[in-house]
């Protein structure tokens, strides 16, 4: 009897764990770094790790980091939004969650509907800056816009 509910009790943690290993999808391993974007009212609002410059974040990295963006449309007017641009044409990104992507205009896009969450995970293997904007209609030019300023580690 004792052994059935040891049995019982094992299976039991290994599934509770592999239940909330999936449903927590934000949490990086290792090395990566997590910055969460919100998606609202024209703009990307950025979280703590994010420098800003009026209302688009200026996310800073180093040349090599693996980032993982999670990404919600909290929009309180229920509008669409996306994160579009050209170098993401030819980066290899990771999209989980609830993401809509393709490309148009040149640009790749990640889209999502309103109350929708995505994770974005990439490396940038090379300094410079990369500007995105949210490629819904007007969105970026009425201020949507974000960039992450990729430099070469110090040591």
């Amino acid at each position: 009897m004792r052994r059935r509910w040891a049995l019982f009790s094992l299976v039991l943690v290994v599934v509770l764990g592999f239940t909330a290993a999936a449903a927590v999808p934000g949490q990086a391993q290792g090395a990566k770094r997590v910055i969460k974007i919100s998606m609202v009212s024209y703009k990307f609002v950025p979280d703590a790790v994010s420098a800003r410059f009026g209302d688009s974040p200026i996310i800073s990295i180093n040349r090599g980091e693996t980032v993982v963006m999670q990404v919600s449309n909290d929009d309180p007017e229920s509008r669409n939004h996306s994160i579009a641009a050209r170098w993401l044409v030819n980066m290899d990104v990771q999209a989980r969650g609830q993401v809509r992507t393709g490309t148009g205009d040149e640009r790749r896009f990640f889209a999502a509907q309103p109350g929708e969450k995505f994770e974005l995970e990439m490396t940038f293997n090379q300094a410079g800056s990369f500007p995105f904007v949210c490629g819904v209609f007007d969105h970026g030019s009425r201020g949507q816009t974000g960039v992450f300023n990729v430099t070469t580690a110090r040591r």
